[in-house]
């Protein structure tokens, strides 16, 4: 939802690209008026464009984004050179995505070139979330280290944000956070990191409530130009608070995961957590319009654990109802629960020791499969993750740790091989977790180095998509060399031509001879010129005028076996006309 609360995204698993009826319903305004349902039938388009890079942006004299003509799944790989071809290492961010895939950040802090010094970056194997490949593919651009701007940086203020943590601001951006100490004592470097969102921010973590008068040593901060801050103390009134924690709501919410129901806590403020536990007190139930009442003091109501719903929001606590009511677990009652909490404090140290909920209790559901799926390690014996076929080059198969869930593991959008166009992928009907690509004939156009990702696929019966990963590999080129066939002027001798160098495998028959349906020439093995290029095969007898008429074929048998370097059969089809002038 956007801030505005006028725009709702909605992001599916799968590429959008067909017809789909869209209904929207039981919406309400921020008032409680209902929206009134809205349905429309849209259509949109499979995405054909390729991916760009359209320019980049200097973020500071060090950094520079790279920035692509719509968001990316994969930003590939990147290398760094200079024009002479010398090399370019230390540059870090290349392959991660920013911005919502729409930019890769580099950063040339550590880079050991003048400033000023072009740099090129070579991209390959960048995709778009419909797999279309970077264009062109390597694409390259070009980067350059920024000198200093000399200005250093300065403090503009020091504010506390919490029992034990405090907030530095400073005059510009930041590329290095500063040492900090708090009455000559440091602070880890650990827990000290520049705010994410506002790199003019640092935010810093002591190892114990902070209060009173404290001198806060700040040092050695580095802007984006590489100017380093000057040591700076500033004297910082920590006060601490004394009112515990409120409970301000509970309700019951179902895991997402494990489909159960749990009793949420949500307080005014972060609560710290020291064997947090939670004691039902005297408390009832009512079903079926019966009141019992719940002793807290028997055995079956022993303290339970409490702990956060998420590491990262310290005010909400969430205890799992059927662990909680024990042997007074009643789908469908009405509970009102009294409960004793130990264990939990507020940040400076102020303990929140009671409590009450009343809610009705559901039913929990079954636990979600949440397997996640990865590339093969020891799952499939004989299968490396991803290799190309010894016998075809237009196929690559791709092993999996888990067995695969179909339908995510035969779209071909979720393997994208650097430089080729994936046409179709089959699950192993005989292993499922091992899926066959078959590459698009003719559109691996050279040999060696690049990337494969794979993506989106799950495992079968798990709702989580793998982790997209990339691995390098290499692979042959699969554009099968073709041949052309000319009569001679003696109108016995068909001389063949192939577009490439290309050999036999062994001794087995190549071609037979046609007019029509008349057999000029049978099972024939052609013996291939010193050059590879060219063959001949001599008819037993000269061409008729009605032959001729009627037109001359060469077909390829079954046991045809001319390839090309790469291991490419011979492409003729159904047959290759046989010329006559």
């Amino acid at each position: 939802m956007s801030e505005d609360g006028k725009t709702l995204v909605v992001t599916s698993t799968q590429l959008l690209e067909k017809r789909y009826d869209v209904e929207v319903d039981k919406v309400k305004t921020v008032t409680g008026a209902s929206v009134e349902k809205f349905g429309k039938i849209l259509t949109i388009e499979k995405d054909a464009v390729a991916p760009s890079i359209v320019g980049t942006e200097r973020i500071t004299a060090t950094k520079v984004k790279l920035k692509f003509s719509e968001p990316m799944t994969s930003a590939g790989s990147t290398t760094f050179k200079l024009a002479d071809g010398t090399v370019v290492s230390g540059i870090t961010g290349e392959g991660v995505l920013v911005d919502g895939g729409m930019a890769v950040e580099l950063d040339l802090s550590n880079v050991s070139v003048p400033v000023g010094k072009e740099i090129i970056a070579t991209i390959i194997g960048a995709a778009d979330k419909a797999g279309n490949l970077l264009t062109p593919n390597p694409a390259t651009v070009s980067i350059q280290k920024g000198d200093k701007d000399g200005v250093a940086p300065t403090v503009s203020s020091v504010v506390q944000s919490g029992a034990k943590t405090f907030e530095i601001t400073f005059s510009e951006a930041l590329s290095t956070k500063p040492s900090v100490s708090i009455d000559g004592a440091p602070v880890a470097a650990g827990k000290i990191s520049i705010d994410s969102k506002d790199a003019k921010k640092v935010v810093v973590e002591a190892s114990a409530v902070l209060s009173g008068d404290k001198v806060v040593t700040i040092s050695g901060a580095v802007d984006g130009s590489g100017e380093v801050q000057a040591a700076t103390n500033r004297v910082v009134k920590f006060v601490s608070d004394t009112v515990a924690p409120k409970i301000v709501s509970s309700a019951v919410v179902v895991d997402a995961t494990d489909k159960a129901e749990y009793l949420e806590l949500t307080f005014d403020k972060n609560v710290d957590l020291v064997t947090p536990l939670i004691d039902v007190q005297d408390s009832s139930y009512v079903k079926d319009f019966v009141t019992t009442s719940i002793d807290g003091d028997v055995a079956a109501f022993d303290p339970t654990a409490i702990a956060y719903k998420n590491a990262d929001n310290k005010k909400v606590l969430r205890v799992k109802l059927d662990t909680l009511l024990a042997t007074s677990d009643v789908e469908g009652a009405k509970y009102a629960l009294n409960f004793a909490l130990t264990g939990v404090t507020s940040e400076f140290g102020v303990a929140v020791t009671s409590g009450t909920s009343s809610f009705t209790r559901g039913k929990d559901g079954v636990a979600a499969n949440t397997t996640v799926q990865a590339l093969n390690d020891t799952g499939v014996p004989g299968y490396t993750p991803i290799a190309q076929s010894l016998t075809n080059n237009n196929e690559i198969t791709v092993a999996f740790a888990e067995n695969v869930d179909a339908a995510t593991a035969t779209n071909a959008a979720n393997y994208i091989v650097g430089g080729a166009i994936v046409e179709s992928a089959t699950v192993n009907s005989a292993n499922t977790k091992v899926v066959t690509l078959k590459l698009k004939a003719d559109s691996n156009t050279f040999t060696g180095a690049r990337n494969v990702t794979v993506q989106n696929v799950k495992a079968a019966g798990s709702s989580v998509a793998m982790n997209t990963t990339t691995l390098p590999i290499t692979l042959k080129e699969n554009v099968a060399p073709t041949v052309t066939a000319k009569l001679g002027a003696n109108l016995k001798t068909i001389t063949l031509t192939f577009s490439e160098v290309v050999s036999e495998t062994g001794t087995a028959a190549d071609f037979d001879v046609y007019s029509e349906t008349t057999s000029l020439a049978s099972n024939e093995d052609v013996a291939l010129a010193v050059d590879g290029k060219t063959a001949t095969i001599e008819l037993g007898a000269v061409v008729t005028a009605d032959q001729l008429t009627k037109g001359l074929a060469l077909k390829a048998l079954g046991t045809i076996d001319i390839v090309d370097a790469a291991g490419n059969k011979l492409s003729v089809g159904d047959k290759v006309v046989i010329s006559n002038n």
